[in-house]
């Protein structure tokens, strides 16, 4: 009998929803240290057990808020990792405490930021936790990857900014489209006309 396969969102999902590495692992027949070896891989901050077991606690997000608002401009996730001695700030952060999405730089053309800061905007309103500008599952930056119950969707502003040519927008929404496929993602195109009204997401999300 081979080892049991571990699904690497399914891990992920669980640890950020505070179970522990040792219930993860009994639930799927393995162990606590494949558990820390799939979220260590997948730049998951690890949290510390109260006394080493029993009762989690999370950390820093708060200070980074806190650190966030306190520079009176938006801040980069280097910076922010940074603040907490991280060479990088981990997912996990966004799915705990989605208001930080709201301090973050994002780096989309400057006619396309007031699309972005309306699009942040109502994912806090609606309580959706988020990260901007992320670029680890398509290996392309993308307006936001969507987290908890809605991690396996992207939303990607689709207007073409002015300093682009037509052709190169058009080739890189189809890149795009094509990597949330090939990563069986589903990624959601947003034009002009959806943000008079974005609570029509709620019926696509």
């Amino acid at each position: 009998m081979g080892k049991p396969r571990i699904d690497i969102d399914t891990v992920i999902k669980a640890y950020n929803e505070g179970q522990s590495m040792n219930e993860i692992a009994r639930s799927i027949g393995t162990y606590a240290t494949s558990i820390k070896r799939v979220l260590e891989k997948n730049n998951i901050e690890l949290r510390h057990d109260t006394m080493q077991k029993g009762r989690l606690f999370v950390k820093d997000g708060e200070r980074l808020i806190e650190w966030a608002k306190a520079q009176g401009r938006p801040v980069t996730k280097a910076e922010l990792a940074q603040v907490i001695g991280r060479k990088k700030l981990s997912p996990s952060y966004f799915e705990k405490y989605p208001e930080l999405g709201k301090y973050v730089k994002t780096f989309e053309q400057k006619d396309l930021q007031k699309y972005s800061q309306k699009l942040y905007d109502w994912l806090k309103v609606n309580d959706i936790p988020y990260k901007p500008n992320d670029r680890t599952k398509l290996k392309t930056s993308v307006t936001a990857l969507l987290l908890g119950k809605h991690s396996n969707i992207i939303l990607q502003i689709a207007i073409k900014p002015k300093c682009v040519s037509k052709k190169k927008h058009s080739e890189d929404m189809i890149e795009k489209k094509n990597r949330a496929h090939e990563q069986d993602m589903t990624i959601i195109f947003l034009y002009e006309d959806d943000f008079e009204n974005l609570d029509i997401l709620k019926e696509r999300l």
